[in-house]
Order: C-alpha cells, then sequence, then structure tokens
C-alpha cells in the first residue's frame, strides 16, 4: 500500500516545531577550538550536540558522541547505509535583530533565530524523518545514519575528524544545508589570505569582519586626530546615506561604518563595511601604501576583476570574491578573501599565482582550508531519485542545479545537497533576522522523509 507522506509527517508537526525551537535557543557559536577539550569547539556547540544526542536516546536510536568532534544518530543493522550530514554550529548572530536571535520566537508563521535555516531546523527536519520511518515502523533494507558536525561555518575539523574514526562512505544520501531542488555542483571555495605591514601614521588599527564567509556588516578604524576628519567623516556618512560615527577618544579618533551582511558566497547581495571603510579613508584625504592597494585591488568588486582573476563558467556562474574580515595587531594586517571558483578555473595558476605577482612591499599571500570544486552527474540515479520526490509535492519540474555555497555533500562520497530553501522564497542566512518559514519547513520535512525512505526501501 502507497504511504501518504504527508498526512504522516503532519502527526508529528506540534513535537517537531517544539524541539526545532528548543535546539534553535542553544548559541551554538563557535567560540574556541581546543582539541583537548571535550568540547574543542566551545560548550555551545557541545551543548547543542548532547541536546540532538539526549533526544535521539530518548526515541530509541543508537548515537555516539565522537570526541566532542561531532556525533552519529542511527538505526538499522544493514553493512551499507544512507548517509545525511548536519550541522548544529553557527556564524555570530551580529546586531540589529527584530526578534533575539537565540529566542526562536514564532511571528507571522516564521522561526526566527540564527541556525533556523543554516542549519539547525533543516537538522531536526532530518532528524524527524529518520523518527517518523522509526516510529511508524516503515519496512527499510538499508540503515539510515545522520552525522552531526560543530565546525561546518569555519574549517570543518568535525568532519575531518569523523570520518577518520568512521571512514566508511554511504551508498547514498543528502545534506539538508542548501537549495531545492537540488545541488549538483558546488564551487570550490578557500579563504586566500594577504598579510602585511602598514604605515600607523594615521591609520592606528582596523577591525571588520565577524567571519571570512559573511560579508562585514561594519567596520572601525582608529585614526589620529585632526580635526578636520570629524566634518569630513559626517559629510561622508551624510552623502552616501550610511549608518556610522566618529567618536573622539584621548588620542585617537575611532570611526565606524555599517554596511550589510550577506552569505559569502553570494557578495553582491551584501554591502561590505570594510570596502565602505576604504572609500572613507579617501574622502578624508589617508593615503598610504595600504590604502592605495585596496583601492586599485580590492574595494567595490566582488568578481575579482580589479585582481585580474574574474571568470564566468556558463554551467556555474562567476568566480566571486569577498572580503570577509580585515584584521590589524599592531602595525600588522591580516586580510581574509572568501573566494569562491566555478569550473575552468586552476586556483593556483589562474587565482593564486595572479594575484601574488600583484603584492607589494611585504605583502605575503597564502591558502587556508580550500575546499575543492565539487561536481556530480546530474542524470545519476541518486539526483534522479531525490528530483522525483520533490517534483512529487511541489510540482516544481526544475532541473538540479549549481551553486557558490559550500556543504558538507565534500566531506564524503555519493552524497548531494538537497533542500531545504525554496528558491523562489527570500533567504537571511548570515543576516540578521535569519529565519526558517513553518509551512515550507514541514515541506521539507516530508521531502525528506520520503527520500530517505525511497533511497532506504
Amino acid at each position: 500500500m502507497a504511504i501518504d507522506f504527508e498526512k504522516l509527517v503532519m502527526k508529528y508537526k506540534d513535537e517537531f516545531i517544539k524541539d526545532t525551537q528548543d535546539l534553535l535557543k542553544i548559541n551554538s557559536e563557535l567560540t574556541e577550538f581546543n582539541p583537548n577539550s571535550n568540547a574543542p569547539f566551545g560548550q555551545g556547540t557541545k551543548d547543542a550536540l548532547d541536546f540532538m544526542l539526549n533526544l535521539a536516546k530518548k526515541d530509541g536510536f543508537v548515537t555516539e558522541d565522537v570526541d566532542g568532534y561531532a556525533g552519529h544518530i542511527e538505526f538499522g543493522d544493514s553493512e551499507e547505509y544512507i548517509g545525511s550530514i548536519g550541522h548544529l554550529d553557527v556564524v555570530p548572530a551580529g546586531t540589529g535583530w527584530t526578534y533575539p536571535p537565540y529566542g526562536a520566537e514564532i511571528h507571522d508563521n516564521k522561526i526566527y533565530a540564527r541556525g533556523a535555516e543554516d542549519d539547525k531546523g533543516p537538522t531536526m527536519a532530518l532528524y524527524y524523518a529518520m523518527k517518523i520511518l522509526k516510529k511508524e515502523n516503515v519496512q527499510l533494507s538499508k540503515r539510515i545514519k545522520l552525522i552531526l558536525g560543530l565546525d561546518e561555518e569555519s574549517g570543518w575539523r568535525c568532519v575531518d575528524y569523523y570520518f577518520k574514526k568512521y571512514p566508511q562512505a554511504p551508498i547514498a544520501g543528502f545534506i539538508p544545508d542548501a537549495d531545492f531542488p537540488l545541488i549538483y555542483a558546488e564551487k570550490g571555495i578557500t579563504s586566500t589570505i594577504i598579510r602585511g605591514t602598514f604605515d600607523q601614521s594615521k591609520i592606528l588599527k582596523i577591525d571588520g569582519g565577524l567571519r571570512p564567509n559573511m560579508v562585514p556588516e561594519n567596520a572601525i578604524a582608529y585614526i589620529v586626530k585632526d580635526v578636520k576628519y570629524v566634518e569630513l567623516w559626517n559629510k561622508y556618512l551624510k552623502d552616501n546615506q550610511l549608518d556610522g560615527y566618529i567618536k573622539e577618544e584621548a588620542n585617537y579618533y575611532e570611526i565606524e561604518v555599517k554596511g550589510k551582511s550577506a552569505h559569502g558566497s553570494t557578495p553582491e547581495l551584501g554591502v561590505n563595511a570594510v570596502h565602505l571603510l576604504f572609500n572613507g579613508f579617501k574622502v578624508l584625504g589617508i593615503s598610504n601604501e595600504l590604502t592605495e592597494f585596496m583601492d586599485k585591488y580590492l574595494t567595490n568588486d566582488t568578481l575579482g576583476i580589479k585582481l585580474g582573476i574574474n571568470y564566468k563558467d556558463e554551467e556555474m556562474g562567476d568566480l566571486t570574491v569577498n572580503l570577509g574580515t580585515f584584521k590589524t595587531v599592531n602595525n600588522q594586517f591580516e586580510i581574509i578573501l572568501n573566494l569562491r571558483y566555478p569550473n575552468g578555473v586552476n586556483y593556483q595558476k589562474d587565482v593564486f599565482e595572479k594575484i601574488e605577482k600583484l603584492l607589494i612591499g611585504d605583502y605575503k599571500l597564502s591558502v587556508e582550508h580550500h575546499q575543492k570544486l565539487l561536481y556530480k552527474d546530474p542524470k545519476s540515479d541518486l539526483v534522479q531519485t531525490l528530483l522525483k520526490v520533490y517534483r512529487k509535492h511541489t510540482g516544481d519540474m526544475r532541473e538540479a542545479i549549481s551553486i557558490g555555497g559550500g556543504t558538507f555533500a565534500r566531506a564524503t562520497d555519493n552524497v548531494v545537497a538537497f533542500g531545504p530553501h525554496f528558491m523562489d522564497k527570500p533567504s537571511y542566512i548570515h543576516q540578521k533576522d535569519e529565519y526558517i518559514d513553518i509551512d515550507d519547513l514541514m515541506k521539507a520535512l516530508v521531502i525528506y522523509t520520503e527520500s530517505l525512505y525511497e533511497l532506504a526501501k
């Protein structure tokens, strides 16, 4: 007899929403990395992991805490398994929220919280898809496992550690941390870092951005006092309708300008406060080797045109450059570019070496956290099976897509990224007022439940 998955899922709606809210109320921003701790990524991420594992134990699943780096929840006893990976860490909440970022309040049928869409809400949906199949005694032939990561937004040390201990890859699966209808290709992602020293005769300190994979929403600088700066800075803010200030301290002026955050994969959707800060230095008449380098190669450009590395692939789109963080310590600076490249780009030759040739003085270039481009056959059985379920419940016949974001689909074999975001809906991940619409979340849960069934039956 055919299973009515929509009817089945709706029986669990109230408890699903409550558990999702309870998880979202945990501040799971990564605060540290201490490999000698039982909470290597900070207590908040460990609290979120403990919450999920305790919930699963109560529901009769087999669970494991993998030394505080990650965890898993599973049921079934076959050797082969259907796998998924969600992450419980979140990017910093930032400021300016309408509702508390860890309140998980419901307004207008939306749950507002950091992590609502990226990725605690979808991870809970995947867990509930497993729970529903288990509680309803749906007959399956494959084991199902949900892996819980705690370091997706930073360095992926969680999954690196996990798969060293459990190297077996799933035979099929999906990652609930992207877009519907399905992601078959993801751009290569790097943290490309420029370091050097700078002249402190006018600029004493710069601090912009929270994480490389977020567009900086504010940037602050300390500058040597000059009375003309007050009028010039205020005029700059007013003329450009910007939010910011100039504040006098004992030995310097503190200046700030605010932009708009966005995900690092779509820097064009944000307003980069570091760019605005350096635009403001020009208005103040502050010029040195660093400001000239920024103006010539980096500011007001998200496509790498100034660097000479711009590239557009017909299938995967543009190479993008998000200047994610700019920090200084004494007379040393560090710029982290969250750089994402499509098919057709050789990162070493076409990007790294080209940027390196532009560096001046003692400036040095390095690359960290390089995730290579991911490409899956859009005609594969896995992709077509998941698309069939998606189309059944939405009527949307679009084909699979490629994205600039990076998901845990790169962490193991035989998986693709699959929802929860519906393409025609707005998304506020990595921004203030992140939310997930409850109707959309329930639709995703229906799709995930039937998809797990189709893969594991």
